[in-house]
C-alpha cells in the first residue's frame, strides 16, 4: 500500500492536491479540487496496468469542465424542474432548470484533505462547508474514498443546521479497454433495473415509469452496448429505476477484449447512465479530444427531481441529522 500527495497547478496562481493510492491490484488518483476521481488503473487479462477512467487534460481544465468528468456532484445531482423546490429558488443553469446544483456545485470547489493508511486499506477524506450552492445550510459535507484490494468505495456525508437537500453522486466516465484504445460500443452492460424514468425533451422526469422489457433500454442481462445504441438516436442519458425491495442495486460493465470487469453497486434507487453519444463539446480527455461514445458515465443517485415527486420518497436533509450515501466499485478481470 502506498500514498503519494503532490501539489499541482490549476492555473492563475491556484494549486490543488493530486493524491495517488497504490496497492497490488489498483492505482487510484484523486484531486482535491472537486473531490475528483481522476484516474483508475487496473490490470487486463495479460496483467497490463492501464487507466479505465476518462480524465480531463490538462488538469487545469477541471475548473471549466461542465461535463463533470470524475467530479463529485452535489449537494443534489441531476435536474430539478424549473429550478424550484417549493418556495426555494435555485440557479437555473440548464434551459430554465437546475442541473447538478448550478455553477457553484461541489465539483468546482477546493476541498480540505485528510488521509489514513492502514495495513490493507487507504482512506482519503475530503471535507467542505457548502455556503455557496444556493441550497439552505451551510451543509457540512465529506467525501470519503476507501481503497481495499480491488474495491473502491465512495461515501458521501452531509449535515445541515436547517432543512436542506442531499442527493450527491460521482460523475466518472469509464472505458474498460484501457487508455481509450476503443470506444465503449463493443463493451457489455448489465443493469438490474426493470424500469426507466420517462422524461420530456429537456430530460425532466414526467413522473411515469416505463418498463424496459422489449425496448432498447433492456440491460437486465449483459448486452453489447452497440446493439442498443444503434436503436437510440441520442444514446443513453437515462435514469434506470430499481425495485424498492432491492437491497443492493447493480450495474456491471465488461470488456471482452481486455478481460476487464467493473461492478458498481449502491443502495440508491436509481442510476443515470450516460453514453456521451453525439458528443459536441471541445473537451480533451486523456490527452486526446473527447468523441461520441468514448466513455460511459454511471451515476448512482436517488431519482432526479424527487423533491417535486414526493411519491418517490425524500432527499430532504433534516436539521442536524447526518445523511450518507455510498457507491462501491469492484474491479476485476476474466
Amino acid at each position: 500500500m502506498c500514498v503519494t500527495i503532490k501539489k499541482i497547478s490549476l492555473g492563475q496562481d491556484r494549486t490543488t492536491s493530486l493524491i495517488i493510492l497504490k496497492n497490488d491490484d489498483v492505482t487510484v488518483e484523486l484531486v482535491a479540487y472537486g473531490a475528483h476521481l481522476y484516474r483508475v488503473l487496473t490490470k487486463d487479462k495479460a496483467g497490463k496496468l492501464e487507466n479505465i477512467v476518462l480524465n480531463v487534460t490538462p488538469i487545469s481544465d477541471l475548473r471549466d469542465d461542465l461535463q463533470y468528468f470524475g467530479a463529485t456532484v452535489g449537494p443534489v445531482a441531476g435536474r430539478i424542474k424549473q429550478a424550484k423546490i417549493g418556495e426555494l429558488a435555485l440557479e437555473a443553469n440548464d434551459h430554465g432548470h437546475s442541473l447538478h446544483s448550478g455553477s457553484q456545485v461541489w465539483s468546482f470547489q477546493e476541498w480540505n484533505l485528510a488521509w489514513h493508511e492502514a495495513k490493507n486499506v487507504i482512506t482519503v477524506t475530503f471535507s467542505y462547508l457548502d455556503d455557496k450552492s444556493g441550497f439552505p445550510g451551510p451543509i457540512k459535507a465529506a467525501v470519503i474514498y476507501r481503497l481495499a484490494g480491488n474495491q473502491l468505495s465512495i461515501t458521501f456525508t452531509g449535515v445541515s443546521p436547517v432543512k436542506s437537500y442531499f442527493n450527491p453522486t460521482n460523475h466518472s466516465y469509464f472505458n474498460l479497454s484501457g487508455e481509450l484504445k476503443q470506444d465503449i460500443r463493443e463493451q457489455n452492460l448489465m443493469i438490474s433495473a426493470a424500469h426507466i424514468l420517462a422524461t420530456d425533451d429537456a430530460l425532466i422526469p414526467t413522473g411515469a415509469f416505463m418498463p424496459v422489457v422489449d425496448t432498447p433500454y433492456d440491460f437486465t442481462t449483459a448486452t453489447r452496448l452497440a446493439r442498443h445504441l444503434d436503436s437510440l438516436p441520442n444514446g443513453l442519458d437515462t435514469a434506470f429505476v430499481f425495485s424498492p425491495a432491492s437491497l443492493i442495486n447493480t450495474v456491471c460493465f465488461s470488456d471482452d477484449a481486455s478481460g476487464r470487469t467493473l461492478e458498481v453497486t449502491s443502495h440508491a434507487r436509481s442510476v443515470i447512465v450516460y453514453s456521451a453519444s453525439g458528443w459536441q463539446h471541445t473537451t480533451h480527455v486523456n490527452h486526446r479530444p473527447m468523441v461520441s461514445a468514448l466513455g460511459l458515465a454511471i451515476e448512482f443517485q436517488e431519482m432526479p427531481d424527487t423533491p417535486n415527486h414526493p411519491e418517490w420518497g425524500s432527499i430532504a436533509l433534516l436539521p442536524n441529522q447526518p445523511a450518507s450515501k455510498m457507491i462501491n466499485y469492484k474491479f476485476g478481470v476474466r
